[in-house]
């Protein structure tokens, strides 16, 4: 039932997600530091949630790594 749930939510999001992408098609300017681009709108969205799906995963894994890591160093500190 969960498993079903979840692939209902992920199919909505996909959904919704091509039909958002199917209306904005206008281009617009992006002005980064050292460059400036024309994008659509739709791309623009697409790089940032992208972007934002890298950098959350990379902490999630910057942070998981952090607490195995004080795991192990609890477990080398044992005298047992």
């Amino acid at each position: 039932m969960r498993r079903l749930l979840f692939i209902v939510v992920i199919v909505a999001l996909i959904v919704v997600g091509v039909l958002f992408g199917s209306i904005n098609q206008q281009v617009a300017d992006l002005h980064l530091l050292i460059l400036s681009v024309q994008l659509r709108v739709v791309d623009i969205a697409l790089l940032f949630l992208l972007l934002g799906l890298i950098l959350g995963l990379l902490i999630a894994l910057l942070y998981s790594l952090q607490r195995k890591a004080k795991g192990w160093l609890r477990k080398s500190a044992d005298p047992s």
